[in-house]
């Protein structure tokens, strides 16, 4: 029996317009009523992510900033901040990329921050980001918040930014995101960290999970529970990793792989 099923949102549970499958949240009441539990798995802020689902925000889990945080029914279920000092020396190292475009953005307990320079930027994080705050120096952590996560923003992350930040990989998690971002948490911290934590506070086996990502920061997830899913249109490693291959996101995949392993949920495919 499934009693927890955790899902990525871009690319992932939300199609390319950054949409949610059509009566979505009826389905999140419907796996709550009989027992089994959602968790929005993210690399995205939490209050953004929550403000998405608002009007089942008490009916699910909240895991956000790639598993450096997570909350229930709006409380703080963990926090893994990471060390100022290291923020400091890594936000000052993606600060030499600046003239070839990278852009950084620090995302904290209680907000996310970018410098003031660039108003594009800013408006694409906003995407992303429900509370975001300008400041003037990038390098300056507020000493009211926490920092849980470097975000870095490269149209060619790829080939620049991922190789270029590696060099921290002894100290920190560096994530390739997605195509434009390269996410930087703790050294333990990872969704699929975050999943395993959820699943023993729920009483949840190996083999009564599931988990669905498209991208390489959704990797430890392929492996914490049997029935692990990569999107048709994820990227090639994480595919491999995979226990099974959905549906594409616009293809409504994680939906339909729900329904298939539970039917009982009743709820006519769109």
């Amino acid at each position: 029996m499934i009693k927890f099923i955790a899902a990525d949102l871009d690319g992932t549970l939300l199609d390319s317009k950054k949409q949610l499958p059509e009566d979505f949240f009826d389905l999140i009441r419907r796996m709550k009523a009989e027992g089994i539990t959602f968790a929005a798995a993210s690399g995205r802020q939490y209050y953004g992510v929550e403000k998405l689902f608002e009007p089942v925000r008490d009916d699910m889990m909240f895991i956000a900033e790639n598993g450096g945080i997570a909350f229930e029914k709006g409380r703080l279920v963990y926090s893994l901040p990471m060390p100022d000092d290291e923020v400091r020396e890594m936000t000052a190292a993606a600060s030499e990329l600046y003239s070839k475009g990278v852009r950084i953005l620090l995302s904290g307990e209680k907000c996310a921050y970018v410098a003031d320079s660039d108003e594009e930027f800013f408006e694409n994080c906003l995407i992303y980001c429900s509370r975001l705050e300008k400041i003037s120096d990038i390098t300056h952590i507020s000493e009211d918040d926490h920092i849980i996560k470097i975000a870095i923003f490269d149209k060619n992350a790829e080939e620049l930014t991922y190789p270029f930040m590696k060099r921290f990989s002894d100290r920190a998690n560096v994530i390739l995101s997605n195509s434009c971002w390269v996410d930087i948490v703790g050294k333990d911290v990872n969704k699929g960290e975050a999943v395993s934590r959820l699943m023993k506070h729920l009483g949840a086996g190996y083999d009564e999970a599931m988990t669905f990502g498209d991208y390489l920061n959704d990797y430890e997830m392929m492996s914490v529970c049997r029935y692990s899913y990569a999107m048709e249109n994820a990227h090639p490693e994480l595919k491999k990793a995979a226990g099974f291959i959905a549906p594409s996101n616009d293809s409504n995949g994680v939906v339909r792989e729900i329904l298939k392993m539970i039917p009982q949920l009743g709820c006519k495919e769109k």
